[in-house]
């Protein structure tokens, strides 16, 4: 878990290195389901006028919770599968989190805001969404399954 939050704040500090010279900054994040890789493109350059970041090059990074490795530059590193372990349990979280968001887009829920309307985010939406989401996780623990419903499965493949 600590080598997660490591990662994360890594990521952060990446971001926002303050260094008037060549900096980095995540270009991406992929998690590759079907292949249980996580995937990140950190871009080197410079910024320059008005804050415009200057692309120089990109270095691809990839983990492999499921070999406890990661790839850098043609080179390996393992890793313990405690902190596997941990990052796998993230991940799963995320691809959850991605498949209930499908669900709750396919029901037509939230307000929509490309409509002729011309109805503005609110502050609050985001609060909004995030309290249907627990609402309809409610009501769905208390009655069965409709069979004509939107339903996603995750699964998770484990190599062999």
């Amino acid at each position: 878990m600590f080598r997660t939050a490591a990662l994360l704040l890594c990521f952060a500090a990446l971001s926002c290195a303050q260094d008037r010279r060549e900096k980095k900054r995540i270009e991406s994040v992929t998690w590759d389901l079907k292949d249980h890789k996580l995937i990140w493109v950190v871009q080197r350059g410079t910024e320059g006028p008005g804050g415009q970041f200057n692309v120089k090059s990109s270095d691809r990074y990839e983990i492999s919770p499921d070999e406890a490795v990661m790839f850098f530059a043609n080179e390996k590193r393992g890793f313990t599968s405690e902190e596997a372990a941990s990052l796998h349990k993230l991940l799963d979280t995320l691809s959850v989190y991605c498949a209930e968001s499908v669900v709750w887009w396919d029901r037509g829920e939230g307000q929509r805001l490309d409509d002729k309307s011309g109805d503005k985010l609110k502050v609050d939406e985001d609060k909004h969404h995030h309290e249907d989401r627990h609402h309809h996780q409610e009501k769905k623990r208390q009655k069965k399954t409709d069979p004509s419903s939107t339903q996603i499965a995750v699964v998770r493949f484990e190599k062999r």
